[in-house]
């Protein structure tokens, strides 16, 4: 089987933070705010895991879920974004 997109993932100091589907980045970073206020993150911190367990970028996101045939169509390529796979 092919590797696959997971879920929605950030990384913050290091750490990937990532909650189960249908959960987008949004999600993950008002939870993150409720626990630190202060946590700012950008776009750079945002991406996914794969099902192998790797952290990716939004550009290698879209190309593992079109190759894999999760998504026929990105709706900003050439960055995959949750709204995407759920």
């Amino acid at each position: 089987m092919s590797e696959r997109i997971v879920s929605a993932a950030c990384v913050i100091y290091g750490a990937i933070v990532s909650l189960p589907p249908p959960a987008r980045h949004h999600t993950i970073l008002a939870r993150l705010a409720d626990l630190r206020p202060d946590i700012v993150l950008g776009p750079k911190d945002q991406g996914f895991l794969t099902s192998t367990g790797r952290y990716v970028g939004r550009v290698e996101a879209a190309e593992i879920a079109v190759s894999s045939g999760q998504v026929n169509e990105l709706t900003a390529p050439p960055r995959l974004f949750s709204e995407d796979l759920w």
